[in-house]
């Protein structure tokens, strides 16, 4: 969600950011990661009924996605899919890639690195997530939240 940290991975600013919302799918920190870091546990989305994710969505152009896919280790750590998401600004869905942690490189659900976390909450934070979501983050980093968010609308 950092926009600062995705344009270090770029090479180039995002350019803006968009806090969207994706329903049925829930935040789990269950992907092996690969030290270099320091990181070794970072999130993954799974499909869960009645949960919700809150992300930033940005538009980028062919070779800057591409150059995303070769940092997050597509095809072998993560793969690509499309879900639908509902950007908070506008009550209009649109279609987005999310990145999902290949099978084998689940781990045990565990706790990100806090700089791992921090990149996800200034992100979040910048781009006007949910407080409750942003504090029901620090409680799953900590281990001590419910599996998943679900808001009350």
């Amino acid at each position: 969600m950092d926009r600062e940290l995705l344009a270090g991975v770029l090479d180039r600013d995002p350019g803006p950011g968009q806090a969207a919302r994706l329903d049925d799918w829930r935040l789990a920190f269950n992907k092996g990661g690969e030290g270099g870091a320091g990181w070794r546990i970072v999130a993954n989305l799974m499909e869960a009924q009645g949960c919700v994710v809150y992300g930033v969505v940005y538009r980028l152009p062919a070779d800057r996605l591409k150059r995303l896919d070769e940092f997050e280790g597509v095809p072998h750590h993560y793969r690509r899919t499309t879900v639908w998401v509902e950007p908070l600004r506008r009550r209009a869905a649109q279609a987005a890639l999310a990145y999902l942690a290949q099978s084998g490189h689940l781990v045990t659900e565990g706790e990100p690195h806090p700089e791992y976390l921090g990149h996800l909450l200034r992100g979040g934070a910048a781009h006007g997530c949910p407080a409750a979501y942003l504090d029901w983050l620090r409680d799953l980093a900590r281990g001590d939240a419910r599996e998943c968010f679900r808001p009350i609308d």
